[in-house]
C-alpha cells in the first residue's frame, strides 16, 4: 500500500507508490509535519465567539407582516465564498428568476459588511452572527438569515468541535420568520469541513441542530452548507424532508448545500441549483419552493 503525504511547497496531497522507498516516505512525513506546524503557527490568532449573546449584527427587520401569507414560500441558500464579491452575489439574488423574491434566504461566509450589502440590495431585514474572527481574512466569518418578513427570537447556536490546526468554531444562526399568520423557525448552517473535524464531527454538529429543534412546535426549515453530501441523513432519519437531496452538485463536484423542512406539507414544490458560468462564488445557489399549510 502506498502512503499519503502532503507537499509543503505546493500544499497538495500525493500518493507514495509502493516502490518509493522508506527514505522518501520519511522525508514526506517530515515535510507534512512541518507544514502542519506552520499552519498552526500561522493561525494561532484565531478568535472564536463562544459566548451566546454575540457578536450580533442586524438590519431593520419588518415590524409588521408584509401581507397575507402566500400559499408557498421560496427558500434560498448560498455560500458566497468569503463574501468577497457580495455586490455581485446580491445582484444575482435580486434578479435571477429562481432566486429573487425569496421569503427565507440563508447566506454563508459573510462578514457584517457583506451581510449588510446583500440585505440592502434586496431590501430585506437580516440577522447575522459570526462564529469566529477568521485567521485567514482577519474578518468576521459566519452566516446570515434574511427575509422580507419579520424575524424574531434570533440567537446563535454554538456547534461542537473546533477545526484541526486552525481552531475555528462553527455556529448556527436561528430565527423565527413571521410569514403572515405562520411562524417558521429557521436554522442557517455552515458546518465544518471533513478535513477540519472529520465526517463524524460534521454529523455531531448536525445532531446539535436536530436536538435544538426537537421541541419546536412551529414548522422548521434548515438550510445551508453542510460540507457533506451524506450528513443530511441525520435530519432525514428524524423526520425531516430532504427537499434538495437529488438536485445534483452544488460545487464543482459535490452536492454540499441543502434545504430540509419539518412540519410543512409533505409534497414540496420545485427545487433546483442555479448553474451559471460566472458565479461570484465557488458554490452554486440552491433554492426550493415549499408549500405552507392552509
Amino acid at each position: 500500500m502506498g502512503g499519503i503525504y502532503c507537499s509543503a511547497r505546493a500544499g497538495i496531497f500525493h500518493r507514495m507508490t509502493p516502490d518509493s522507498g522508506p527514505a522518501p516516505l520519511a522525508r514526506a512525513r517530515a515535510a507534512c509535519l512541518l507544514l502542519c506546524l506552520g499552519l498552526a503557527a500561522c493561525y494561532r490568532g484565531t478568535v472564536n465567539y463562544a459566548d451566546i449573546p454575540g457578536p450580533r449584527f442586524a438590519g431593520p427587520s419588518a415590524t409588521t407582516p408584509a401581507g397575507p401569507a402566500p400559499g408557498s414560500i421560496r427558500v434560498v441558500t448560498w455560500n458566497v465564498q468569503w463574501g468577497e464579491r457580495a455586490g455581485a452575489a446580491a445582484e444575482l439574488l435580486a434578479t435571477h428568476p429562481q432566486l429573487r423574491d425569496a421569503d427565507i434566504l440563508v447566506v454563508q461566509e459573510l462578514d457584517e459588511h457583506s451581510a449588510a450589502t446583500i440585505a440592502g440590495r434586496l431590501g430585506m431585514g437580516y440577522v447575522y452572527y459570526p462564529a469566529t474572527l477568521h485567521p485567514r481574512t482577519r474578518r468576521h466569518f459566519g452566516t446570515a438569515i434574511l427575509s422580507p418578513w419579520p424575524l424574531t427570537d434570533d440567537r446563535k447556536l454554538i456547534l461542537p468541535h473546533l477545526a484541526r490546526f486552525v481552531g475555528t468554531a462553527r455556529a448556527a444562526v436561528v430565527a423565527t420568520a413571521l410569514i403572515g399568520e405562520h411562524r417558521v423557525r429557521v436554522y442557517g448552517l455552515h458546518l465544518a469541513t471533513s478535513l477540519g473535524v472529520g465526517p463524524r464531527g460534521i454529523e455531531d454538529q448536525l445532531r446539535e441542530v436536530r436536538a435544538d429543534a426537537q421541541g419546536a412546535v412551529d414548522p422548521v426549515v434548515v438550510a445551508g452548507d453542510l460540507n457533506s453530501s451524506t450528513a443530511g441523513g441525520i435530519l432525514a432519519e428524524a423526520g425531516y424532508l430532504w427537499v434538495t437531496r437529488y438536485v445534483g452538485p452544488t460545487t464543482r463536484l459535490l452536492p454540499l448545500d441543502h434545504i430540509f423542512v419539518r412540519g410543512l406539507p409533505e409534497a414540496p414544490g420545485e427545487t433546483g441549483v442555479v448553474k451559471l458560468d460566472d458565479l461570484p462564488s465557488d458554490h452554486r445557489p440552491v433554492w426550493a419552493v415549499l408549500r405552507l399549510a392552509p
